[in-house]
């Protein structure tokens, strides 16, 4: 279930800049990588712009993340 948290620290360094640059709190971030991952893609434009990656790369790793969160939570 890290793979969400490796791309934030990977793009970001940690949690906490994530969210000081993508103007959320760190709260929200946590949200992101417990319960949900697609609230990122919001930011879509702003990652993609300022970071090294795709749009289809942090779609993959959001969705991938989202079914994840699913399958542990449904057993």
């Amino acid at each position: 279930m890290d793979n969400l948290k490796h791309y934030i620290r990977k793009h970001y360094g940690t949690q906490k800049k994530c969210a000081a640059e993508l103007g959320v709190t760190s709260n929200t971030v946590t949200n992101w990588i417990h319960r949900n991952p697609t609230g990122m893609l919001k930011h879509m434009q702003k990652i993609v712009g300022e970071k090294n990656t795709t749009p289809t790369e942090l779609m993959s790793e959001v969705y991938f993340h989202e079914g994840e969160i699913k399958r542990r939570t449904n057993g």
